[in-house]
């Protein structure tokens, strides 16, 4: 449960460092973009890094 947080907390820090300086509209712009490239990756069936290693992991 800890590396869920973990992970969490660097996609949070990472998506702010992305956005700090972007206004509002430009911030509803990057999550659109973030949520068609993450659409189209589940839609092409594409697994995540992690979800890779959860599966190699798996015995």
């Amino acid at each position: 449960m800890v590396k869920a947080v973990d992970m969490v907390r660097k996609i949070r820090d990472r998506h702010y460092e992305q956005t700090k300086g972007l206004s509002v509209k430009e911030q509803i712009e990057f999550v659109k973009k973030k949520s068609e490239k993450l659409k189209k990756k589940i839609k092409s069936g594409q697994r995540s890094t992690a979800d890779n290693r959860a599966q190699t992991t798996k015995v």
